[in-house]
């Protein structure tokens, strides 16, 4: 697990940004809503992250719920580091639609599209060791620290999804939801216990580096 976040951070700083993004649709008594992750990007990873679902459609006379969403995240940690050795940012922005429709009172089921991004940047400020070899070794020394200067990486993926929602009260439902990234292929699952404020769950990635993923989310909705 270590030699794979090792060889591929970018996909695993993907699947923790993921957890940000929250795609089951809105209840159909509410008409907006905003919500963050507390764990695990605020804690432990600092991330700072924000949600906002709108419904633009009512599901009446055969015609489905529609949902849009927009949301967004930064790293707080990494305004902290020393600017004399090293300077960055790592932030991400997520967007969709999504159609629900109600096959029984307390049954639903939703698809969707989602575009998402993550964006990392590292400017480093190394100074590169006196050598004592030979000429080429230098070089080679003062390549390498040129190439550790500047690391720009990031991540875009277009998702489609499709999920199924059962009420166990007005105020809690189970959501089940699978979706694929057609960028890279990637197969994402989730399942997200929702309640009033506070909805929990496990996300799935079966290609990641950390395969399950346990969430907690804060929503307030309106």
């Amino acid at each position: 697990m270590v030699t794979q976040i090792a060889t591929n951070p970018s996909e695993f700083l993907y699947d923790i940004s993921q957890t940000t993004e929250d795609r089951t649709p809105l209840p159909g008594n509410r008409d907006f809503s905003f919500g963050t992750n507390m764990f695990p990007n605020l804690l432990p990873f600092t991330e700072l992250s924000g949600e906002t679902k709108v419904r633009v459609h009512r599901e009446h006379g055969g015609w489905p719920q529609v949902d849009t969403h927009v949301g967004g995240w930064k790293l707080l940690l990494a305004s902290l580091l020393p600017k004399d050795t090293i300077e960055g940012s790592l932030w991400g922005i997520h967007g969709g639609l999504s159609a629900c429709y109600s096959l029984d009172p307390r049954l639903r089921i939703f698809a969707g599209y989602q575009a998402s991004a993550m964006f990392a940047d590292i400017i480093t400020h190394l100074t590169p060791p006196t050598t004592t070899g030979t000429a080429e070794s230098a070089f080679d020394t003062a390549a390498l620290y040129s190439s550790l200067e500047n690391i720009h990486t990031g991540r875009v993926e277009h998702f489609m999804y499709v999920g199924g929602e059962m009420f166990r009260t007005p105020s809690k439902r189970l959501v089940a939801e699978l979706g694929y990234g057609l960028v890279k292929n990637k197969l994402t699952m989730r399942l997200t216990w929702a309640s009033r404020n506070f909805d929990t769950g496990l996300s799935f990635y079966p290609e990641g580096a950390w395969v399950l993923w346990p969430f907690a989310n804060f929503q307030v909705r309106f």
